[in-house]
């Protein structure tokens, strides 16, 4: 420690910005993501300021498989809760859902197939008596291929074991005495890339004799053929050749070249042929996201770039197909080509990078004070006097572990806020020991058996003991359980910085930080942002996608709850580098959740299925149900939870959540009676968000509360909260992090929260400026004439145009 580190002395006199950028200066606290820790008690448990965490399993512990199917260059930290990752979980793999291709590692090869037709069917791995609630283009089963792709050489079962990734993308190998083949895939892209040693290739038409193969162009080292009614080019070197096509299989020895590449071609015509062939030899080899927050503008500026090896001709440019939530907000030209998939319309861009721009519209740790709600300290003193306030409910473990957190720190600044200082210490201080106990390891260099966290150095993860759900085991959903953990310590920190900072517990938090959100590429510790799939556009719950349909996420708005909360601790500790990535990671799940989860375009979920929203989205498609029951209450309910101040996102389009609402009551008997009763509050403060006096009308003449993470003072709260000031809008921004914009008839609301130690000035899109003192929420309001935002989310085409009048940029068709 240098001279310049505050002293305990020091501390006292200094606001918490400033004593939290002074550790970063120092040190102490690291930034861009690397901890700093102290001396380990023993060789079992590491010491990371006052807390610690363990590196051995306690017996009762669960962890991922011991083996990991990846080449011997390939080392921890492993990725996953992705496409591709079954390929570490297994000699071969699961369906690949890559999108628009869907593949398999079977025994001979790859299995290439382009699924394009929905099916409705009744949803696999559940029970219970709804039928037809899973929508979707694949089987229950191995895929169906049209092409298996493999090396002559390499005998049928060598196992698969992956050889690099990149951020959307992944290459296995296979290796059988001197030879072998390198395959890469790529989340959004119609090629499929190999190169082989000692050997070429060998490409199998369609699985048995009665598949309808055609060869429709056959010129040398190029072939277009149509399987099944889909369409390939396969392209090895100039001046190679392809051998027994007649017979269902084409070989090529690629002329010694070691090389070639198979496209899903938009149609069968020389014309699209020719232009897939001047970018099949341009291989990717590696994929990157980036991302920055623009403040000012409160938009999140994304790009996705691709490095690419020429084989052939130099070309610079590869193609890809663009998902509904990229596509809508793209930067640059799209092409007049485009694939169906299980998430939409796929439009085709043709170049070595994208860029697109989503807007970011705030969030809040909380709401604020300005409803007038009956009994409100009284609601507080409810649950002040109960005992214990950490407690079991469906179980231990960290999920519920955070419902409990969940709970507590929505009611800290509403006891603030009704000048209960007492009852908001009691909340502060049940999270703080339940956070110090999990963030002890143990004690004298023993190593506990239950609350703790423990670090899986084969895999690189850290797992709580007990965790539940398969979260230690299949390393799911840890960021659904983690999100929880580090929205309390945000909470915290909001109140007492030194608990937060690096020599504290600061230190343990930030590793639950980095096992579910790491920005940081390098780290040797945990993988680049676990959860979230970069192309994608949100997270996956699975850790390893060991299913026929894919990786799945159930509870899209837990991810969100997650993100936001990487928001707040970044926001509380000064850490921009962790806001940012907070910011990036919500905006994009936000978005995703709006197109695939609530379809609020009405764009791509199918119109053959019976529901307009999805419970579940799968790798293959949607469903309706949830993993635990299939009621309606939970099937809607489990996609709004938590509700906090960041689920406005949920109100952005109030027509869209009034027809969410519309179908959950459809699907529940109409009666709004909530036979389940796990969810009411949850449920009703979601329809606030489209119908503020329904919800306060239903809370005035026969409240219950349901969830386990919620309260009748929280849910007072936000019902009153809302009829004073309406819904969100949307249409205005701001220049800060923390804020949220509404609206109830021609008066706007609008509120920003200043976690800085300096009064700071907001200034939102529409001139309104508000001046926010350090460390408070602020409001104010005016009376506007603009309209406020319709029922209508942007088509692709209607984005286009928006975007080529504001700038001259759009992703207008060439």
């Amino acid at each position: 420690m240098n001279d310049d580190t505050p002293t305990a002395t020091d501390r006292s006199r200094l606001t918490r910005r400033t004593y939290l950028q002074g550790l970063v200066a120092s040190g102490v606290l690291a930034a861009g993501g690397s901890l700093t820790a102290s001396a380990a008690e023993s060789a079992d448990i590491e010491q990371l300021g006052a807390g610690s965490i363990a590196h051995v399993k306690p017996e009762s512990a669960g962890a991922p498989p011991r083996t990991v199917y990846a080449t011997e260059d390939l080392d921890a930290p492993y990725p996953s809760n992705d496409w591709w990752t079954t390929l570490l979980w297994r000699e071969l793999s699961e369906n690949l859902w890559v999108h628009p291709l869907a593949a398999r590692v079977t025994e001979s090869g790859l299995a290439v197939t382009y699924p394009d037709e929905w099916e409705v069917r009744d949803a696999p791995f559940s029970s219970g008596p709804r039928q037809d609630d899973f929508a979707t283009m694949g089987p229950n089963g191995p895929i169906d291929a049209d092409l298996t792709l493999g090396h002559p050489a390499v005998g049928d079962g060598t196992e698969a074991r992956v050889a690099d990734y990149g951020d959307w993308s992944a290459t296995y190998r296979r290796t059988d005495g001197d030879a072998s083949i390198d395959v890469t895939l790529t989340q959004g892209s119609p090629f499929v890339y190999c190169e082989t040693e000692n050997g070429g290739v060998e490409v199998a038409f369609g699985d048995d004799v009665d598949n309808d193969v055609s060869v429709w162009h056959e010129r040398e080292h190029v072939l277009g053929v149509t399987v099944n009614g889909h369409h390939y080019g396969l392209f090895a070197p100039p001046g190679a050749s392809w051998d027994g096509v007649d017979d269902g299989v084409a070989t090529s020895d690629l002329k010694g070249e070691g090389y070639a590449s198979v496209a899903l071609l938009p149609e069968a015509s020389p014309k699209i042929l020719n232009a897939y062939r001047r970018r099949a030899y341009a291989f990717v080899t590696d994929t990157t996201v980036s991302w920055e927050y623009d403040a000012d503008r409160s938009a999140v500026v994304t790009e996705y770039s691709y490095e690419l090896d020429a084989k052939h001709g130099g070309s610079k440019e590869t193609l890809t197909a663009l998902y509904p939530h990229q596509a809508r907000w793209v930067q640059e030209d799209l092409t007049d080509w485009s694939y169906v998939s299980p998430r939409g319309e796929m439009p085709v861009r043709a170049g070595s990078s994208f860029t697109t721009e989503h807007p970011y519209r705030g969030l809040l740790p909380f709401l604020p004070d300005v409803a007038d709600v009956p009994n409100l300290a009284d609601h507080v003193d409810s649950v002040e006097e109960s005992s214990p306030l950490i407690r079991d409910w469906q179980g231990e473990g960290t999920y519920w572990t955070g419902k409990n957190f969940e709970r507590l720190l929505q009611l800290a600044p509403i006891a603030e806020q009704v000048g209960d200082d007492a009852a908001a210490d009691t909340f502060h201080e049940a999270m703080r020991d339940e956070l110090e106990t999990w963030f002890s390891a143990g004690s004298d260099g023993e190593v506990d058996q239950t609350d703790l966290f423990w670090y899986d150095d084969v895999w690189g993860t850290l797992n709580g003991t007990p965790m539940g759900f398969g979260a230690d085991a299949d390393l799911n959903d840890h960021h659904f359980h983690y999100g929880y953990w580090v929205k309390a310590a945000a909470e915290l920190a909001r109140v007492d910085p030194e608990w937060a900072a690096e020599d504290q517990y600061g230190g343990v938090v930030n590793q639950l930080v980095r096992d579910y959100a790491n920005p940081d590429r390098d780290d040797d510790r945990y993988p680049f942002l676990r959860n979230f799939s970069p192309y994608a556009g949100h997270s996956w719950a699975s850790g390893s996608g060991e299913l026929p349909a894919g990786c799945n996420q159930e509870s899209s708005s837990e991810a969100i709850n997650a993100y936001a909360a990487l928001v707040l601790w970044g926001e509380a500790t000064g850490n921009e580098e962790l806001r940012d990535v907070g910011i990036y990671l919500y905006t994009h799940e936000i978005h995703a959740a709006l197109e695939y989860w609530f379809d609020v375009a009405d764009e791509n979920i199918p119109d053959q299925w019976g529901y307009d929203y999805a419970a579940i989205v799968w790798g293959s498609g949607y469903k309706y149900a949830t993993w635990f029951n299939q009621d309606a209450e939970a099937i809607h309910a489990i996609n709004y939870l938590p509700v906090g101040g960041h689920s406005l996102y949920l109100g952005w389009n109030r027509e869209a959540a009034d027809a969410n609402w519309q179908e959950f009551l459809e699907n529940d008997g109409g009666d709004g009676q909530f036979d389940l009763g796990w969810y009411t509050d949850v449920l009703w403060e979601f329809r606030a968000l489209s119908d503020p006096d329904e919800a306060l009308s239903w809370y005035e003449n026969g409240y219950s509360t349901g969830d386990f993470g919620e309260s009748r003072a929280h849910t007072a709260h936000w019902l009153y909260t809302l009829d004073v000031v309406g819904t969100p809008d949307a249409t205005v921004s701001a220049d800060t992090a923390l804020y949220a914009v509404f609206r109830d008839g021609d008066t706007r609301t609008y509120v920003a929260h200043n976690a800085g130690n300096e009064p700071e000035t907001v200034t939102f899109s529409d001139g309104t400026e508000l001046t926010v003192p350090a460390g408070e929420t602020a409001t104010t309001a005016r009376t506007v004439e603009s309209p406020t935002l319709s029922g209508a989310f942007p088509s692709v085409d209607e984005r286009a145009s928006e975007q080529q009048a504001s700038n001259g940029r759009g992703n207008g068709k060439k």
